[in-house]
C-alpha cells in the first residue's frame, strides 16, 4: 500500500494510505508524527520530508492507525488505551503513557492532549491553541465513524463531542485535521456529530 503526501499547513503534512491519514508536524530540531496508518515503510516517507528525530503520538489503537508503530523508538499512548493496544498484538513495551493536559512541541506548534473516549477508551485529540486547530483521530471527521464492536461507547462518545463543542464555542479551535474523509474540516461539524449521537 503506497503513501501519498500533502502539505496542508506550514510545516504540517498529511500522509495518506488507503483512506486513512497520519500527520507529520516539523519543528526546527524535532518532528511529531500522529499515527502510522496500516503498514509499510512510513518512516522512509517521513525521512523524505525531514531529517529531524520523530516522536510518535498515537490517537488510538485501531489497526489502521498503528501499522508502523515499531519503526519509531519513542511513542506516546494514553494509558486508558494500553489494554486495547495490547489486544492488537502490538505490545506496549516502548509506549510511554500520556494523560490529558500533556503538551508536545514541534517548532511553533504546541499540541495539548485532550482525552475523548467513546470511539475507543483512550482516544485522544491534540489541540493547538495558537493556530486554532485540532487533530482529531477518528472522533471528528466527515467520513464514517465506527461505533460498533468491542470498546465502542456511544454515551461516552457523545460526552466527548459535547466537550469538544464547548471548546469550539470558547474559541479554542475552528479547524479540524481528520484521519478519514476530508483532511481539513471546519469545527462546526461537531454540531452534526452531536445530532447523530443523539
Amino acid at each position: 500500500m503506497e503513501f501519498t503526501i500533502q502539505n496542508i499547513a506550514e510545516n504540517i503534512w498529511a500522509i495518506e494510505q488507503k483512506g486513512v491519514r497520519a500527520f507529520l508536524l516539523i519543528g526546527q530540531n524535532n518532528a511529531i508524527l500522529v499515527d502510522t496508518c496500516f503498514g509499510g515503510d512510513i518512516l522512509s516517507v517521513c525521512q523524505s520530508i525531514t531529517n529531524n528525530p520523530i516522536t510518535l503520538i498515537t490517537t488510538h489503537s485501531d489497526p489502521d492507525h498503528i501499522g508502523c508503530d515499531q519503526q519509531f523508538p519513542t511513542q506516546y499512548l494514553h494509558s486508558a488505551e494500553f489494554v486495547r493496544y495490547e489486544s492488537r498484538g502490538k505490545g506496549t513495551l516502548h509506549a510511554v503513557p500520556m494523560q490529558e493536559g500533556d503538551v508536545f512541541q514541534a517548532g511553533d506548534y504546541r499540541l495539548e492532549v485532550i482525552l475523548i473516549p467513546g470511539h475507543t477508551p483512550g482516544s485522544i485529540a491534540l489541540l493547538e491553541r495558537t493556530h486554532r486547530f485540532l487533530i482529531s483521530g477518528d472522533t471528528v471527521q466527515s467520513g464514517c465513524i465506527f461505533m460498533h464492536g468491542e470498546g465502542r461507547d456511544l454515551p461516552q462518545f457523545r460526552e466527548s463531542i459535547a466537550k469538544l463543542e464547548q471548546m469550539r464555542l470558547e474559541g479554542l479551535f475552528d479547524t479540524v485535521f481528520s484521519s478519514h474523509g476530508e483532511a481539513v474540516v471546519t469545527a462546526d461539524i461537531l454540531g452534526d456529530h452531536l445530532a447523530l449521537a443523539d
